[in-house]
């Protein structure tokens, strides 16, 4: 009689082994490409960033520019060089229709030399739009 070894442990390890190997190869790549994904995000990241610190800069800048545009001695001297002249008395219409105030007509007057602004608060107006300054055009 032949005594035949049967290969059972062999052959029962293989497809384990395989599938350790398999997993194994699979984690590694996955990985590999989780890794890979986030190192794009983080140098996209880092370029939206220097692009947000450039356009706050430059919105700084434009607020700058507005405001020195804004500012009263600037928006005077732009409306002179455009022949405007400053309002007479402004009169003002009530809710009910009546008119308060006495208008004035506006009149070239010669330029104001610039100078330190003396504003105390005796000089300022008891209501709001009293206190605005009307400009008009010169015929």
């Amino acid at each position: 009689m032949s005594s035949v070894r049967p290969l059972t442990g062999t052959a029962k390890r293989s497809p384990f082994v395989l599938l350790v190997v398999v997993l194994l190869a699979g984690g590694l790549i996955s990985l590999l490409l989780l890794n890979a994904a986030v190192n794009q995000d983080s140098f996209e990241l880092t370029k939206l960033q220097k692009e947000t610190t450039q356009l706050t800069d430059e919105k700084q800048a434009l607020q700058q520019d507005v405001g020195q545009y804004a500012a009263p001695g600037a928006l005077d001297k732009r409306a002179r060089e455009l022949g405007m002249v400053p309002g007479g008395n402004p009169a003002f219409l009530a809710p009910d229709g009546t008119v308060r105030g006495v208008p004035g007509s506006a009149s070239a007057l010669p330029s104001p030399t610039p100078g330190p602004s003396t504003s105390t608060p005796s000089t300022v107006a008891a209501s709001p739009q009293a206190s605005l300054t009307t400009l008009q055009a010169t015929p």
